[in-house]
Parts: C-alpha cells; sequence; structure tokens
C-alpha cells in the first residue's frame, strides 16, 4: 500500500497534513490515548500497593520497600549506611518520594524515560528500582560523608536535582 494520501474529495485543502495521513494510520494515531491508558493501568496495578496504607507495614507496602532499600546502602556501602544512621537520616526523608513516585521528580524528562526504559523492561523492575535508588544514594557518599550533618544529607537527598548524571548511575 502506498503511503500517499488517499484521493481528495474536495472538502479539504491541500495544504491540510491530516489529508496528506493514510487512514490506517489515523485510525492508529486514535488509538495511541487508548494505549497509553492502558499501559498506565498497568503500571499502576503493579504499584498498587504503595498506595494502600493498610499495606504500609507488611512485606508488601511502602515501608517494607524503604527498609530493604536501607539494608541494602548499608550491605554496598556499611561506612554510609552506619554514617547515615548515626545522622538520623532515615530513608523514609528520601526514598519514599523515590519508590512511590519511581524516581520521577528527581530527574529531568529525557532521563526519567531513560530510567524507565530499563525498568519497564526488567522483569524485576522494582527490584531495579531499589539497586537504583542505592546507587543513587552511593553516588554523593563523599559529600554526605564529608559534611557529615543532617540536614546537608536531607536535602541532598531529598533534592537530588541530578547531582550525578544518569548515565554514570
Amino acid at each position: 500500500a502506498s503511503i500517499d494520501a488517499e484521493p481528495s474529495s474536495g472538502t479539504g485543502s491541500c495544504d491540510d497534513p491530516a489529508a496528506k495521513v493514510r487512514p490506517s494510520l489515523l485510525l492508529a494515531l486514535d488509538a495511541v490515548e487508548a494505549d497509553a491508558f492502558f499501559c498506565f493501568t498497568n503500571l499502576m496495578a503493579e504499584v498498587r500497593d504503595h498506595f494502600c496504607s493498610k499495606l504500609d507495614h507488611t512485606e508488601l507496602g511502602i515501608t517494607a520497600k524503604i527498609t530493604r532499600m536501607e539494608k541494602l546502602i548499608e550491605a554496598k556501602d556499611p561506612e554510609l549506611g552506619r554514617a547515615l544512621k548515626r545522622l538520623r537520616v532515615a530513608p523514609t526523608f528520601y526514598g519514599f518520594r523515590w519508590i512511590a513516585l519511581l524516581s520521577t521528580q528527581e530527574w529531568d524528562l529525557p532521563d526519567v524515560l531513560r530510567l524507565w526504559d530499563s525498568l519497564l523492561a526488567d522483569p524485576h523492575r522494582f527490584d531495579f528500582l531499589l539497586y537504583f535508588a542505592v546507587a543513587t544514594v552511593v553516588s554523593i557518599r563523599a559529600d554526605l560523608l564529608e559534611n557529615d550533618d543532617f540536614a546537608f544529607a536531607v536535602k541532598a537527598l531529598q533534592r537530588f536535582d541530578g547531582r550525578v548524571p544518569m548515565h554514570s548511575l
């Protein structure tokens, strides 16, 4: 089939871009919103446990994910884990938002798309997200350890603002 426009019926202008698009493509474009909604609802079905307060303190809820993230930090970098504990920088201060919002607040859209491409391609996507969050914390370990200050640590972690380029993580 040709990608040329269908013969004009005389109702549209020759300059009308829609007149140059095949009807099958127009039908596909009409389905984009429905397809995007389908994908969004499937993603939300996977993360729904993060938003159910009744599950907060179970192994399915957000608290368990944040606790697991904290344990991963301690396992990957014991010195940093001890420092954050000593400063009383609970991972809830930053990890809740990272996990619940899938890191969309910390990165610019092109970086979020790159992260989500990896996240959604991985069948263990939420394990991947936890490891990514741990890599994010560890990536600024030198600043956290050097400043050794609660306020600095919380601000640095809550407003990560791309301190480390996505490709490095």
